[in-house]
């Protein structure tokens, strides 16, 4: 009787879902929704209703945003692909922007001024250069070009957060003691020593978590297989970058991964995308792969949250990872156009960054004087320590301030998850779109997963 109740309810809810929005939508005129589509939480609070009030201030009309989430790439490009929705703003990964452009899905943004509203001022232009394609952040060099189209450069998309992948590791664990691959002193010295390849140690069968995703668990396995020895499968050709590595696509490496994350399945407690952080926090895993961004709210808040405490560590290896970033965009279907643009400006604002930023634990993609206010007081030791990073990289040479942030010991490597050093940004690598090989790597998820 009880699970009876429960799928009523959760019909009823569903139902609710569907047709209440379209209740509400169908009240309004369409220029006055903006459709927003967005990874789960997030965004920060009140944002929303700060747009709603900025965009009356700009136009003089009023505006309801219509907010609405989801949690895999590949999901939200079906959408706009297949089903054709109306979303006026979407938040693909740096990847999924590249694919979307190819393919002729998303609108390439407006001269604000032409909007037909006078003078507005753009933020735009605060994004960080080290994530803007084309441009090199005044002496350092990032392969981001996924937002390029014939010689030209960020038509179509914003940078809204970025970040690294790593290892969440619980530095109570024991198992390291008793490891595949030796004896080790500490979890973090176990951890560092290995790279990912901690995530196939047999040491800790059913205490780590993969993500339920085909681009970033492959990603690592890929990186792991071909250049981690302890897969046995690295290859001797000192040309294999991490970059290649991440990317392949090629029948050969792709099948030495596939058999990699195959064997690795057998020892893991399972595949996640947002409960990890939650699971590891709770003791039920030690290692699990993370998203920077999450790695900072488990390591703080989400504690707090949970009333539960964990000594946790967030760790990029050595031999390379992921640096992905997520990018507003207005799809091809978009039906209020001008509240879109209106909307992905608002949020390069650095008052606005700096919330975002604060509320989700990823590192904004805006670097303004802000942004390092907020560093400054959050993160500044009151004296000069060994932990400090020099942030140069990410702010350039346009602000008249020292780009250096010392940091007290406890805090320093939540705040090297938050913004990583220049050391660790150069290990890592952008995710290209697969292209034609789109449909195999699938194929090779499902063989995967099966």
């Amino acid at each position: 009787m009880k699970k009876r109740i429960t799928v009523i309810l959760i019909l009823i809810a569903l139902i609710s879902a569907i047709v209440f929005p379209l209740v509400l939508s169908g009240c309004q005129p369409r220029d006055e929704v903006l459709k927003v589509y967005n990874w789960s939480e997030y965004i920060g609070e009140d944002v929303i209703e700060q747009f709603e009030e900025y965009y009356y201030e700009i136009t003089g009309k009023k505006i309801t945003v219509k907010y609405d989430l989801f949690d895999e790439n590949e999901l939200m490009y079906s959408q706009i692909k297949t089903t054709k929705a109306d979303y006026d703003v979407i938040c693909p990964s740096d990847y999924m922007v590249e694919k979307m452009i190819k393919e002729n899905l998303l609108l390439k943004l407006a001269n604000l001024d032409e909007l037909g509203y006078g003078e507005i001022e753009d933020y735009r232009d605060n994004v960080s250069s080290l994530v803007m394609s084309g441009k090199s952040s005044d002496g350092y060099y990032f392969d981001y070009d996924y937002d390029a189209e014939s010689g030209e450069y960020n038509l179509y998309s914003r940078t809204y957060m970025m970040g690294t992948l790593g290892i969440l590791y619980a530095n109570d664990s024991t198992a390291y003691k008793n490891s595949t691959y030796g004896t080790y002193s500490s979890m973090s010295e176990y951890v560092e020593a290995n790279g990912w390849a901690v995530l196939w140690d047999k040491a800790y069968d059913q205490k780590i978590m993969m993500k339920n995703s085909v681009r970033d668990t492959y990603a690592i396995g890929a990186i792991y297989t071909l250049l981690n020895e302890r897969s046995g499968e690295k290859l001797s050709d000192d040309t294999i970058t991490p970059s290649i590595a991440l990317n392949a696509t090629d029948s050969k490496s792709v099948a030495k991964i596939e058999k990699q994350l195959i064997a690795q399945k057998a020892i893991l407690s399972g595949y996640e995308n947002d409960e990890g952080k939650e699971i590891i926090i709770q003791g039920d895993i030690d290692l699990t792969l993370q998203w920077a961004g999450d790695a900072v709210y488990a390591m703080g808040d989400l504690q707090e949250e949970l009333s539960r405490e964990r000594d946790l560590s967030y760790f990029v290896p050595y031999e390379g990872s992921n640096l992905f970033s997520d990018a507003w965009c207005i799809p091809k279907y978009s039906r209020n156009i001008t509240a879109a643009n209106l909307w992905i400006n608002f949020m390069c604002r650095g008052d606005i960054a700096v919330q975002n930023m604060d509320y989700i634990g990823y590192t904004s993609g805006v670097a303004s004087q802000e942004i390092y206010d907020y560093l400054i007081e959050n993160w500044a030791s009151e004296e000069e320590t060994d932990y400090c990073i020099d942030l140069a990289y990410f702010f350039g040479d346009s602000y008249d301030f020292d780009t250096v942030i010392y940091v007290e010991e406890e805090d320093y490597n939540a705040f090297e998850a938050q913004f990583p050093t220049l050391e660790i940004i150069n290990r890592c690598a952008v995710m290209k779109d697969y292209g034609e090989q789109t449909r195999a790597m699938n194929r090779m998820w499902r063989n995967v997963k099966a």
